[in-house]
């Protein structure tokens, strides 16, 4: 189970507290040089039942209470656990990159790619939001979140490779966090590639990685390529796979890596992804602290007014 906010920056009047206490036994005092003005104190013992004086420690305890439910109610605090789910937002994030273009997967890497990431979409429940991103250098939304099967599905089926050089994985995730985050559903990316991220650097990854997981944004990862590599046409280079990297990105959004070394694989992890029901899943805490938070200024309100009323 984890805890985020939709607005942290409240969180700051939780400063308030030591003010909140201050203000408590300042007017506790100045509640006693008052009651040190009269003179029958037979009297007051019998209004107040023998304890003339009290920190209300009591009435402290409510009032902090309450500051807290409002600070976090304001913040919009959402617990987040794992749980059965039909309501996604995934974001595929595909390599266009010139090394997807390999020919140990029939007939390429990146057309191997699109055929079942559109089986993905094909075999996905009809509640999920689905956007596309693609990358090389950097990255493009394709397509943002819509419920339209046929919409992701021909924007994959459009996609070209680009010209710009480099594997910008930080850059993809980041636009896929962007898409993902104005919805509190469960928030998924997908990333296919089969490179090394050879643009942002190891500390702007490892930051950008604890953003994901604050987020609850979680990264199932696919590396497409045999052990042995594939050719590149046009030149005589083979390209390989970095599998260390990319299973430290999935481990650390507590997502899957999917070793993708034929079509047959790329295939069977599309399709354990598309059927997976369990997901984080957001429940706001707003509404349920304000209602708490209100039954504790109520009870507050009923005792200054009964046991705890100021003398006169």
């Amino acid at each position: 189970m984890e805890i985020s906010f939709t607005n942290p920056v409240y969180l700051w009047l939780l400063f308030a507290l030591p003010f909140l206490f201050l203000i408590h036994f300042f007017s506790i005092k100045y509640v006693r040089r008052r009651g040190i003005m009269f003179a029958n104190f037979e009297a007051l013992k019998r209004v107040t039942g023998g304890r003339i004086f009290s920190f209300n420690l009591p009435l402290l305890v409510l009032r902090t209470a309450t500051l807290i439910l409002l600070v976090f109610s304001a913040a919009g605090t959402i617990v987040w656990f794992k749980g059965q789910s039909s309501d996604y937002n995934y974001v595929l994030a595909l390599d266009a990159s010139g090394s997807m273009l390999a020919d140990d997967f029939s007939p390429n890497r990146f057309e191997a790619a699109k055929q079942a990431a559109i089986l993905f979409v094909d075999t996905m429940q009809s509640r999920a939001k689905i956007g596309v991103v693609s990358f090389s250098g950097v990255a493009f939304i394709e397509q943002r979140l819509t419920e339209s099967k046929v919409d992701v599905k021909n924007t994959i089926q459009n996609l070209r490779m680009r010209s710009l050089h480099g594997t910008a994985i930080g850059d993809a995730l980041q636009t896929a966090e962007n898409l993902l985050v104005a919805d509190d559903k469960s928030r998924t990316i997908i990333l296919l590639t089969d490179g090394r991220e050879n643009v942002a650097s190891d500390d702007e990854m490892q930051k950008l990685l604890k953003d994901l997981q604050n987020q609850q944004v979680v990264v199932n990862v696919i590396g497409i390529g045999t052990e042995k590599g594939g050719v590149l046409p046009g030149i005589d280079a083979t390209s390989t796979i970095d599998d260390n990297f990319l299973v430290n990105i999935a481990n650390a959004t507590s997502g899957t890596y999917f070793k993708a070394d034929n079509n047959n694989a790329l295939t069977t992890a599309y399709t354990t992804l598309a059927t997976s029901t369990e997901a984080l899943l957001p429940y706001k805490l707003q509404l349920p602290l304000l209602t708490f938070a209100f039954i504790l200024l109520f009870v507050e309100w009923a005792l200054i007014n009964t046991k705890f009323r100021s003398l006169p």
